[in-house]
């Protein structure tokens, strides 16, 4: 009788698996559907906070995307692309946590690789004033490079338990017509 049941559970089993995968092959499609990617996972006892291989990590991809996106920019203007550096919005659980890095991060990569060559990075219009006023330097006597684009960078997460989903975003503002031109995303559940 334990035979019996077992090969009748054996069968039921394969079958359901046969089923399954033939259900899967012969799905539709969706071919407009965005790439699939990797979501970025660790063990439970590494916590539930950011770290910094996520620093990394996250500054790396959008680094890339970032620079392979000026090139593209780049060919249509002449002169250099000229980014400001915007804020980390935290819409996070942990409003204190100062997450400001990661685009400091984004912005040395940046400055360091081959995408140098096509842009240059200016200062926010207080922090330059407030330098040029330590220095003595008056409004009057200095010129205003004006950022074309910005680059800014909003933080989510979502709270379960002993996990945290995390999802920051970052994007690259045209000023001019205050577009999206480069929109990319690093999500990680911890």
């Amino acid at each position: 009788m334990k035979t019996q049941i077992k090969t009748t559970l054996t069968t039921l089993f394969f079958t359901l698996a046969a089923i399954t995968l033939i259900g899967c092959e012969s799905a539709p499609r969706n071919q407009g559907a965005a790439k699939s990617y990797r979501l970025e996972s660790r063990l439970p006892g590494d916590g539930p906070n950011l770290g910094s291989a996520d620093l990394v990590n996250a500054s790396d991809k959008m680094t890339t995307v970032i620079a392979n996106r000026l090139a593209e920019l780049k060919q249509l203007q002449a002169n250099k692309i000229v980014i400001v550096m915007d804020q980390v919005e935290n819409k996070t659980s942990d409003p204190s946590a100062r997450l400001d890095i990661f685009l400091a991060r984004i912005r040395v990569q940046l400055n360091k690789s081959g995408a140098r060559k096509n842009m240059i990075f200016v200062e926010t219009r207080r922090q330059a004033e407030a330098v040029k006023q330590r220095e003595g330097i008056p409004p009057a006597d200095s010129k205003r490079t004006r950022p074309e684009y910005a680059l800014k960078a909003i933080f989510y997460d979502l709270p379960r338990g002993r996990t945290n989903y995390h999802l920051l975003t970052f994007q690259l503002m045209d000023l001019r017509d205050d577009t999206l031109v480069v929109e990319d995303q690093y999500e990680v559940k911890l």
